[in-house]
């Protein structure tokens, strides 16, 4: 698999190559194009764009995550976009979203490394690469990704947890995994739901790790014995068998850091 590109695209060649690769998609059909904006999420929110619209951005300054938290500046190192997409459940929105994501890294990053932390990071060997944050406005859903791509270095406090298409071996012009990203969002968002679900089980990295969640009764620990991306997790606690509700549970944070990538990677708990 060679991914190699002697010079990366320019800049005027993005909005060309997305309208290309928008022709060939069923749910997605425009597309805004910025240099530089502080968070891809804010300006399609503050833009009301409609369904159906992506803004990326060639730098993320200042993006965000859940519950505040700041997003690393994406440079000329990370993949920042924003999809407007129909309305639905938290649930099949973060499902949905996760495979698009997982799907568009798994074309650059050789084998079965790449796969799903619940609810929507991706993560290869259990360093994240990928992340989604995912908000729900006015009939819309704005499904923001980040990818890391060319990064060599992250800051002391991810760079254990973080991991790059470019740390992976992977030297790719990160137009050519936006342009990725499009066709996988746009597939995971037009086919059928149970055949999502079963990519989703495929890819699913969470099952058989130790881990903590914040329930509303407070923090539960135990082994993941499987993930239902719709409906929640089941848990082997140490009181014995738990189910965790999607809807109400979110995963707690490694303790050296409260997200786990740079370059426009939303935090880990879970975003609806």
């Amino acid at each position: 698999m060679n991914h190699a590109h002697a010079e990366p695209a320019p800049p005027e060649a993005w909005p060309d190559a997305i309208e290309s690769a928008l022709a060939g998609c069923n749910t997605l059909r425009d597309a805004v194009v910025l240099r530089e904006t502080a968070s891809t999420q804010d300006h399609a929110r503050a833009a009301g764009v409609a369904p159906g619209t992506l803004v990326t951005a060639l730098r993320q300054t200042a993006g965000r995550g859940r519950l505040g938290r700041a997003w690393e500046d994406t440079r000329d190192a990370g993949v920042a976009v924003t999809f407007a997409l129909p309305d639905d459940s938290p649930e099949s929105l973060a499902m949905r979203s996760a495979v698009a994501a997982a799907e568009a890294v798994r074309a650059f990053v050789p084998g079965n490394a790449a796969g799903i932390k619940w609810p929507n990071d991706v993560v290869v060997d259990g360093h994240k690469i990928a992340g989604v944050l995912v908000e729900r406005t006015a009939g819309v859903a704005l499904v923001g990704i980040g990818i890391n791509v060319g990064q060599r270095e992250f800051p002391p406090e991810l760079d254990a947890h973080a991991t790059s298409m470019a740390r992976l071996g992977a030297t790719v012009d990160r137009l050519h995994v936006l342009l990725a990203l499009i066709r996988a969002v746009d597939h995971a968002f037009t086919a059928p739901a149970d055949a999502i679900y079963r990519t989703y089980s495929e890819l699913d990295r969470l099952s058989g790790r130790a881990c903590a969640f914040r329930t509303p009764e407070g923090v539960v620990q135990g082994t993941v014995l499987s993930v239902d991306p719709l409906r929640g997790l089941a848990l082997e606690t140490a009181s014995g068998p738990r189910f965790l509700p999607a809807a109400t549970t979110s995963v707690v944070p490694p303790p050296s850091g409260s997200r786990y990538g740079g370059g426009n990677v939303p935090p880990t708990d879970q975003d609806h």
